[in-house]
């Protein structure tokens, strides 16, 4: 593949990268999107609860349906898209190294928006690796996008609304849930209604518990759990853990940005300022690579990254951008607020600490 040039890199194509591939597309830049994945939308694709912590413009719906929707919206514009493909590498001339695998080739933008997502964090337990025991997102995308049945009987360790959601889809489609082990006095999950559901349909929810060990012969089949002084076994061939998720940073540790740590957005996080800018100053980014958050904070965090893109490449004026960056913070404010106040406060307490100046003209030094 010959050599690309673009006004705008987006590297990801989850909700923030394709919220911000239409604010700046639609502007009339040329915009070209990268993504492992074969297809667009992300994890969003595979997430079949009801999403309701989205921006003003946006119905309560479900993650499919949101993929669909930003998908749509930016089928009219001439976007290049780069799929099964990744960065390997920064070069000092300023081109990014692209591959499929099979060819690299070299991409020159002006400006590039990083939106790599979140990863799961593992919940390590003697004999966590036997087969069987897996994340809880694995354990969705069995269900909703592989359409195979995990196991039987299911044990979930961790309590947040993302495990309410799995642990409602997994009785769903007859799996048996066991129980939901909370090492916490009390339940994560931010949502009473999910948490109703679950004990609406009998999931037993244990707090203040941890797991002793998996067991099983070549596989798990059972769990010890610990509650306070009492030790029992269930039976389990599937064990679901919820360690909550982090930035994916492989992209800014080749580019050398500066970190900041905030507990609340997923622990380590590229310094930005309130332009979702980093210290080199051509690279933007958004979605959980700017801190874990609702997906109707990834969408405004998409598209804040998008217009600032916009306003420093002149597709809009400086006024214009103002009056719109001004609108979405209050919505990203209004969205996390509603969700979890400790997520917007981390968000500004990181803005605030942005204290590097903007460095680089290149993506590397």
């Amino acid at each position: 593949m010959k050599a690309v040039e673009t006004d705008v890199l987006i590297i990801g194509a989850g909700p923030a990268g394709l919220a911000a591939a239409f604010e700046t597309a639609s502007r009339g830049l040329d915009v070209t999107v990268i993504d492992e994945s074969l297809s667009l939308g992300g994890q969003l694709i595979q997430q079949t609860q009801n999403l309701s912590s989205l921006p003003s413009d946006l119905s309560p719906m479900r993650g499919f349906e949101l993929a669909a929707h930003l998908i749509k919206q930016i089928e009219e514009y001439d976007i290049r898209y780069l799929l099964g493909h990744r960065v390997i590498g920064f070069y000092q001339d300023g081109t990014i190294g692209i591959t499929d695998e099979v060819d690299v080739f070299p991409v020159k933008t002006k400006k590039m928006i990083v939106a790599t997502g979140a990863a799961e964090n593992a919940v390590a337990f003697p004999k966590w690796t036997l087969p069987g025991v897996l994340t809880i997102g694995a354990a969705q995308t069995l269900i909703n996008r592989d359409f195979v049945k995990p196991g039987n009987d299911a044990v979930i360790v961790g309590s947040s609304d993302f495990a309410m959601d799995v642990a409602l889809q997994l009785s769903e489609v007859g799996v048996q849930v066991k129980g939901i082990v909370e090492k916490s006095t009390g339940v994560l999950s931010r949502n009473t209604e999910k948490v109703k559901q679950v004990n609406k349909i009998g999931i037993p929810i244990y707090v203040d518990s941890s797991i002793v060990e998996a067991r099983g012969m070549g596989a798990v089949e059972e769990i010890v759990i610990k509650q306070e002084d009492r030790v029992f076994t269930e039976k389990a061939d599937l064990v679901c853990i919820d360690g909550g998720r982090s930035p994916i940073l492989d992209i800014f540790y080749q580019l050398g940005t500066s970190f900041g740590f905030q507990k609340e957005l997923g622990g380590w996080v590229p310094q930005y300022n309130k332009d979702f800018q980093t210290d080199c100053k051509d690279v933007f980014l958004a979605g959980n690579a700017a801190g874990v958050s609702t997906q109707g904070a990834l969408v405004l965090t998409g598209r804040l990254a998008g217009m600032n893109v916009c306003e420093a490449l002149g597709a809009v004026s400086k006024e214009t951008a103002a009056v719109e960056k001004k609108g979405l913070w209050k919505e990203l404010e209004i969205v996390e607020t509603k969700y979890n106040l400790d997520i917007w406060h981390a968000r500004n307490r990181h803005v605030d600490n942005f204290t590097h100046p903007v460095l680089k003209d290149q993506f590397i030094s």
